[in-house]
């Protein structure tokens, strides 16, 4: 009798606990977007304007979407433009700004340079966006690329940051 007032009581405080107002749910996880992606050989450039969709810790297996808390409902976009040279990216992120200039440095490799941002109350999205920017500078980072998705592999391919096409 005791074990099971027990369990009724473990219950009821764990549904007590739980309510809506906590939940903090993704507002990017659409399922038509696969976790992986097939690399499109035929396409050279990175040109074009993308969206950041995911964070990927590839040694923990883990995947942080956008949710309301971690990007107050803004996105990051990035604009890649390797029709001048030097080529140049830019964009917004959240709440803030940037661009930079960057070059190829072999098959699916770029490095980024003259980085200019600013930081300015800029949400943990717009954060680990930034870790993404500080490890390409002058460090080679990998990418596939298809028409529609753009993922770009940093911190000793250890990490990545999953991109569509705006």
């Amino acid at each position: 009798m005791r074990v099971g007032l027990v369990i009724v009581s473990l219950l009821l405080l764990g549904q007590l606990s739980c309510s809506d107002n906590n939940v903090d749910t993704p507002t990017t996880p659409d399922p038509s977007i696969p976790a992986s992606f097939n690399d499109d050989p035929s396409i050279s450039t990175l040109n074009g304007a993308w969206k950041v969709y995911s964070f990927e810790n590839l040694t923990a297996n883990t995947i942080e979407y956008k949710t309301q808390k971690n990007s107050g409902g803004q996105d990051i976009i990035v604009e890649f433009n390797d029709t001048k040279d030097p080529h140049g990216f830019s964009g917004i992120k959240t709440t803030n700004s940037f661009g930079g200039e960057f070059n190829y440095v072999g098959a699916r490799q770029f490095k980024l340079k003259g980085v200019i941002s600013t930081l300015a109350g800029q949400p943990a999205w717009a954060d680990a966006f930034d870790k993404m920017i500080e490890y390409g500078i002058n460090k080679e980072v990998t990418f596939i690329i298809n028409d529609e998705m753009l993922r770009i592999y940093y911190g000793f391919n250890t990490k990545s940051v999953t991109l569509i096409k705006e």
